[in-house]
């Protein structure tokens, strides 16, 4: 019962409203239909239309809660001569005075008697209170814009530190590749261009008997040579201390033994390269105390090499 109370002041500007909504639908499609198809004619009517009601509706709706419905109000009566005058002009054009003026009475019967029936309907607040119900709705608007942006924020830093954690882990990754072609590109290196072998592997080294015997057989007992523990400079050059004069001096037989030494390195099958010979002379030559530049020993090798025989580059 009271549900039917509530509805029995819209019955009335309902019936008149849809009444008018099709007298203008019927109004302005015949009256476009001179100008257009009869489809598009119509459409446009009930455009129109369509409009016409949202903004009844949308005043029904924000009156019934108490806030501004400024914007639908405005549409509203603008719309209401709009449809007068369109049912008044259709009427005309059909030479009948009478529907004219029903015609363009209907709209206006309807937008009165809506209005009596949003008056009743609306709820009644004081202005201090539709303030404060205002000031409520700003700021429940303006937490849930702040919460929405609070949200984004995180997202987009969510969105950054992967980024970052990914972008990590792919140069983690690219090192990691480099790494192991750089390994790989060295032990290709070292596989086509091995390093030599160890000194002492090389064959045909001279013996320290072999060179003690070289030595004592060249050098007086009086002058000590290099390589032997003494000095050849406190010997006398013009002989030894009870003036035998020196069968051979310690120059000498540190050259003769350096060439003795180069022909014994030098007779291996295959000859070694020189970068070999040299690292196989120096060191011998340090163990045994022996002098040399390198020179007279590159010179040793270019000469073991032209010799014939076996160890010789002309065979």
């Amino acid at each position: 019962m009271s549900n039917l109370k509530k509805a029995a002041p819209w019955v009335l500007p309902s019936i008149l409203t849809a009444i008018a909504v099709a007298w203008a639908v019927d109004a302005i499609g015949g009256i476009l239909a001179d100008q257009a198809a009869p489809p598009f004619a119509y459409s446009v009517a009930v455009l129109y239309d369509a409009v016409w009601l949202y903004a009844l509706a949308q005043e029904t709706a924000h009156r019934r809660q108490g806030s501004s419905a400024r914007l639908p109000k405005v549409i509203g009566w603008v719309f209401l001569p709009l449809t007068v005058a369109v049912l008044g002009a259709h009427g005309l054009l059909a030479g009948d005075v009478l529907a004219a003026v029903v015609g363009a009475l209907i709209p206006v019967l309807a937008k009165v008697t809506l209005a009596m029936a949003i008056d009743r309907d609306r709820t009644r607040i004081s202005p201090r209170a539709q303030a404060a119900i205002d000031r409520t709705r700003a700021a429940t608007r303006d937490r849930i814009a702040v919460s929405r942006a609070v949200a984004a924020a995180r997202a987009d830093e969510t969105m950054a530190a992967a980024e970052i954690v990914k972008a990590a882990q792919e140069a983690e990754a690219k090192a990691v590749t480099v790494t192991h072609d750089a390994f790989e590109r060295y032990a290709e290196v070292i596989d086509r261009h091995p390093l030599p072998e160890p000194l002492g592997e090389l064959p045909g080294l001279v013996s320290d008997s072999d060179l003690e015997a070289l030595l004592s057989g060249g050098v007086p007992e009086g002058v000590p040579a290099l390589g032997t523990g003494g000095d050849s400079r406190s010997a006398d050059r013009s002989g030894t201390g009870d003036g035998t004069p020196p069968q051979e001096s310690a120059k000498e037989a540190n050259n003769r033994a350096v060439a003795m030494l180069a022909a014994q390195l030098y007779a291996t099958d295959p000859p070694p390269s020189k970068r070999k010979f040299r690292a196989a002379m120096r060191a011998e030559m340090n163990a045994r105390g022996l002098t040399g530049s390198w020179d007279t020993i590159d010179a040793l090798y270019d000469r073991e090499k032209a010799l014939p025989g076996p160890g010789g580059g002309n065979q």
